[in-house]
């Protein structure tokens, strides 16, 4: 039996939870909590947390690294290089950011953190949809909040950086490929499944858009075959383009910090399913903690 647990992905279903009477905490060293069931955890008395503190520069930072990546074209010319086709630099001219339109769809934490990062490139104007977010707060960042269907027929560069929930599965079709700027390039470091990869296939195999960075997929890890794999226009990561050592020095300061937290009956920080904090259950877990921590000083 444990009080807490640190968890990267690892999922937790209702069965995960039958029998558990001590676990107080599961601490995701990340952002996502998708593969918890928080209605289980929550009938089970235990807190979820996540690290946005943690994320939000590397995350960032990778999704510019990308997205300056296709600018580039830096994948395409590593390849002309080693292949010996130097003379086909000519047919791969790049582009830059500046005076280009970005769309982020999400702007919590990670994608503020890209707006800080965006003017020393210049865009012309940064657009996000946000559901969560008020017209007046995206002033003050310096954004435009404007409708899904008005971000991504404008943007020519679309950064995904909303969660995986319902509302967001499969969020771009082949429908909203086919309203996007054919030299439209798509950055996906949040979750897969925000996309429906076959549709972002064929985009890409017809020219629907210019060009893609996936750091993350419907299913993880690809299959030997996924078609992604043969396209030129994309860059492909294996959901790590942020993993750095600052990364997980800080992910596991703030899931060590949460676990002692609940070790001296405290309620942790970013605590995801907040209906558990007013759970007896709970707060009966936390003063049993509370009283060992006193007795053990």
């Amino acid at each position: 039996p444990v009080d807490a647990v640190i968890s990267m992905g690892q999922p937790y279903g209702p069965s995960s939870f039958e029998g558990i009477n001590r676990l107080a905490l599961i601490a995701r060293t990340g952002v996502g909590f998708e593969m918890v069931d928080l209605d289980a955890a929550t009938a089970s008395d235990v807190m979820v947390t996540i690290t946005p503190d943690a994320t939000r520069k590397p995350v960032a930072s990778a999704t510019l690294a990308l997205m300056l990546g296709l600018c580039h074209q830096v994948v395409i010319k590593d390849r002309i290089v080693r292949e010996g086709r130097w003379d086909d630099r000519f047919g791969h001219m790049g582009c830059e950011i500046r005076d280009r339109v970005i769309g982020l769809i999400g702007l919590g934490n990670i994608a503020r953190e890209v707006v800080k990062l965006l003017p020393a490139f210049q865009p012309s104007v940064i657009l996000a949809t946000d559901p969560q977010v008020s017209r007046t707060a995206a002033t003050e960042m310096g954004v435009e909040l404007v409708d899904l269907h008005t971000l991504i027929s404008t943007s020519d560069f679309i950064s995904i950086h909303c969660p995986l929930t319902s509302q967001t599965r499969g969020l771009l079709s082949e429908r909203e490929f086919k309203l996007m700027k054919n030299t439209a390039f798509v950055i996906n470091t949040a979750r897969g499944p925000v996309i429906d990869q076959k549709a972002i296939t064929k985009a890409l195999r017809n020219n629907w858009i210019q060009g893609a960075a996936l750091d993350v997929f419907e299913e993880e890890p690809t299959s030997v075959g996924e078609p992604l794999h043969k396209l030129e226009n994309v860059i492909l990561g294996p959901h790590a383009s942020a993993w750095t050592y600052e990364l997980f020095r800080d992910i596991g300061h703030d899931c060590v910090d949460a676990t002692l937290a609940v070790a001296r009956g405290e309620i942790p920080d970013h605590v995801v399913n907040t209906n558990v904090l007013e759970r007896q259950g709970l707060r009966a877990k936390l003063e049993i903690f509370r009283q060992r921590w006193v007795s053990q000083q």
